[in-house]
């Protein structure tokens, strides 16, 4: 599942965003400055954030 956010608030060290939609998943979503920027997204107005479940030892 793949879920929209836009920047709603940035505070001194992070960036909140809110879901786009009518019926959140998440909702809201805090993110360091400084993880943006590791990640090359501190400038970018809307991100996407994928949830899936990931594989364990029974997943054969």
């Amino acid at each position: 599942m793949k879920i929209k956010f836009e920047i709603e608030k940035e505070t001194k060290g992070a960036v909140r965003y809110k879901e786009i939609g009518e019926d959140p998943v998440i909702g809201t979503l805090y993110i360091r400055k400084s993880h943006l920027k590791e990640l090359g997204i501190e400038e970018a107005k809307v991100i996407v954030v994928e949830v899936r479940r990931e594989k364990d030892e029974s997943d054969n």
